[in-house]
């Protein structure tokens, strides 16, 4: 029984995750209530008292349609969403300007109803921008915003709000603040306890993180306040006249249409003006919208689909718009209550929303008693907290020059506005960038011809010639994404490399953009330039590996292959061998001879007065023509043979008719040793290129060899031997280069 006990029964866990949800769903909807009557003084200045109310509603109709739809349609099933200070902000200063500019020419209620207006439609065009983001999947995009950026951002919004919470406490603009009248006893009974509560409640959100501090704090101050006032003497209605509470409001006679719909014809100008304010409103709740998804997914450890809340948050606040609501989204801290409580539900947010519609239905009238006090003290903590993260915390864990594109967003958002500080940040963050990314090395590797050679096995002698003259071939390789900045990096290594060869004069310069994804147009004009620099020093300019667009932007910019001058290869390999084979023709040209017999390793090895014709009875001389094999992969591998004249290229064949060339062979080398040695079958065939003539030694004739004549054998196991050290002599040389 008692293991019963301790494992519940389905419906049990299913109660039990109710009673959360609606717990978690009740205090969610208590904040977002309150929240909403902060938010309301934000957008309401004080030159249009009689806006509280409808303004109100407007906050209370958003909360009940952006919690419902986003609660039902988000990837999350726990997330509450509500309408947001950082639109509110916004929409506080366009209200203040208008009614500033209004003064006495239009009556207070047409200019609210304008500020109204605006918020509906702000709502109509954040939700279409939102829904278009996720409908094209650019959710993902939108995360590429320079962190220093986001947080200014998030700092400046956090000034604005303290800015704008100075009137709620003081009732004056901040231009008129003087130290005479903050002292008057009831201006002091309005901004002091808002001080001290502001304050507190900072002091405890920085230290604590639990879900209810905030509710119970602005609870408990309410209270106390009232309390403060029945002590003094003052009743409600005195204290409203006064301007202490957030009432008096009109009474409830029924949720009228949208402000967009009774807005006279006339007022629509007023509202097409504030085209750059929903600009503004757009940009900050996109990046507060990701900021909050983000911030959830890190803290719930779950995978949110991005573009899905998008298109969620897209269709709510789109129906917000048209139902007379503003811009709402994610709640970040609302959202986590649930997996704090034990509980992961739509009920949540549903909860939260529908408590939303009781208060705008019925509960408006309570909202009268909240004390100005306690919301200017609640706006001072959000606002100092933010300011507080980012410039205060920041300047100990951000580098400092992110801390001062920070501090620039902040200054720029207080002298002009949001867009314009998220702009200057970002035109200094871009700037920042292209600086350090044009210090970052884009040549991958640099090699020289002396060391790293084609595919191709050559002859002793050929190979000489190579390590003397091969480093006049120099192959550079690039990596990354090529602009304007990389690219002169790569042009003055150039023109240096040029000046100061260090050995021989570089006549062939090979660029590889194989691991080039893309370049910038910006960038031809240096590579026109490498192409005039090495036509003017008698190099030859080979491109090889380049994709189609980068091809066509070469194209575009008159780069052009050209008779002697300018190629672009295909292959980087086929590139070398060609360099290699200029090099060893001008060198036969000149005298310098390669071997004509790929016997010569080993009639250096044989004993003194020994001679090459007892070692060649053992070979047999075979003819081959073009396109037939000297070797079949698969096949046994008990022969070698020796190429006395012609060409041989090895190829791996590969799934689906389809091979790979893995090196070629010319006169005075060998082939099928390691096979026979290994006595493994042939892992790849060989395929004369032209008329070929080889010397083969079987497997048979070796062990006859070892018996009859083991000084020849000796010989040649010496020269095989001194063949796979040469190799492995230059493999080794090359990884050091790499590595270095």
């Amino acid at each position: 029984m008692a293991g019963l006990a301790a494992k519940p029964m389905p419906a049990a866990k299913a109660g039990f995750q109710l009673v959360n949800s609606l717990s978690a769903g009740l205090i969610a909807g208590i904040r977002t209530i309150l929240g909403s009557a902060s938010m309301v003084v934000l957008v309401m200045p004080n030159a249009l008292p009689g806006g509280i109310a409808p303004a109100l509603e407007v906050i209370l109709i958003g909360g009940a349609v952006i919690g419902a739809l986003v609660a039902l349609l988000s990837s999350y099933p726990g997330v509450v969403a509500q309408v947001q200070d950082g639109p509110a902000v916004i929409i506080g200063v366009m209200a203040a300007a208008l009614a500033a500019s209004a003064g006495s020419s239009a009556p207070p209620d047409f200019t609210v109803l304008v500020v109204l207006a605006c918020a509906n439609v702000a709502a109509f065009a954040a939700g279409a921008v939102f829904y278009g983001l996720g409908a094209f999947r650019l959710g993902a995009l939108m995360r590429f915003i320079p962190f220093p950026v986001i947080g200014g951002f998030l700092a400046g919004s956090g000034l604005l709000i303290l800015l704008g919470a100075i009137p709620v406490l003081t009732g004056l603009a901040i231009p008129k603040i003087d130290l005479q009248l903050l002292m008057e006893p009831l201006r002091a009974a309005r901004w002091l306890p808002g001080l001290a509560f502001g304050l507190l409640l900072l002091a405890m959100l920085r230290r604590y993180r639990h879900p209810l501090l905030v509710p119970v704090l602005l609870l408990a101050a309410v209270a106390l306040y009232h309390l403060g006032l029945q002590l003094s003497g003052m009743t409600v209605g005195e204290a409203q006249a006064a301007g202490l509470l957030l009432g008096p409001f009109p009474e409830f006679t029924g949720i009228e249409a949208p402000p967009w719909w009774r807005l006279p014809a006339e007022g629509w100008s007023n509202v097409v003006v504030q085209a750059p304010t929903f600009a503004s409103i757009v940009l900050v709740s996109v990046v507060a919208l990701l900021l909050n998804a983000s911030g959830l997914e890190l803290a719930t450890r779950s995978d949110l689909d991005i573009n899905r809340e998008l298109r969620a948050a897209g269709l709510a606040n789109m129906a917000s718009g048209l139902l007379g609501g503003a811009v709402g989204f994610h709640a970040l801290s609302a959202s986590l209550l649930g997996s704090r409580m034990g509980a992961n539900s739509r009920v949540i947010g549903l909860v939260s929303a529908t408590l939303c519609l009781a208060a705008l239905l019925v509960g408006t009238s309570l909202l009268a008693y909240m004390p100005r006090a306690v919301l200017g003290g609640l706006l001072l903590s959000m606002g100092a907290g933010l300011l507080i993260e980012w410039l205060y915390d920041g300047w100990r864990r951000l580098p400092l020059q992110d801390f001062l594109i920070v501090a620039l967003i902040v200054a720029v958002i207080g002298a002009v506005s949001i867009p314009a500080g998220v702009a200057v940040g970002v035109a200094v963050a871009m700037a920042i960038f292209v600086l350090s990314y044009s210090r970052v090395r884009v040549i991958r590797q640099e090699l020289s011809g002396a060391d790293y050679r084609s595919n191709v096995d050559r002859s002793p002698a050929a190979l000489a010639v190579l390590r003397e003259q091969g480093s006049a071939i120099r192959v550079i390789k690039l990596e990354g994404f090529i602009f304007f900045g990389t690219a002169y990096s790569v042009l003055t290594r150039i023109q240096h490399m040029i000046a100061t060869p260090g050995g021989r004069p570089l006549r062939f310069l090979i660029l590889d953009f194989r691991d080039v994804p893309a370049s910038d147009s910006s960038a031809m004009l240096a590579f026109s330039k490498i192409r005039t620099c090495c036509e003017r020093n008698g190099c030859q300019l080979i491109i090889t590996r380049m994709n189609g667009p980068i091809r066509a932007q070469f194209r575009q910019a008159g780069i052009e292959a050209t008779e002697g001058g300018t190629a672009f290869e295909e292959d980087l390999d086929e590139a070398m061998e060609r360099c290699e084979q200029r090099i060893l023709s001008e060198a036969a040209e000149d005298g310098a001879q390669a071997d004509v017999s790929g016997l010569e390793r080993i009639r250096s090895a044989l004993p003194e007065g020994s001679s090459l014709s007892g070692f060649m009875a053992y070979l047999e001389s075979r003819s081959f023509a073009p396109g037939e094999y000297l070797l079949r992969q698969g096949e046994p591998a008990d022969e070698i043979l020796f190429i006395e004249s012609g060409r041989v290229t090895v190829r791996l064949a590969l799934p689906g008719g389809r091979s790979m060339r893995l090196r070629s062979l010319t006169v005075g080398t060998m082939i099928g040793e390691i096979g026979m040695y290994l006595k493994q079958p042939r892992n790849a065939s060989a395929i004369a290129d032209e008329p070929t003539r080889a010397h083969v030694l079987s497997a048979a004739k070796l062990r006859e060899m070892e018996a009859r004549d083991p000084h020849l054998a000796n010989a040649l196991h010496h020269a095989i031997a001194t063949l796979l050290a040469e190799r492995l002599t230059i493999t080794n040389g090359l990884l050091q280069r790499l590595i270095d």
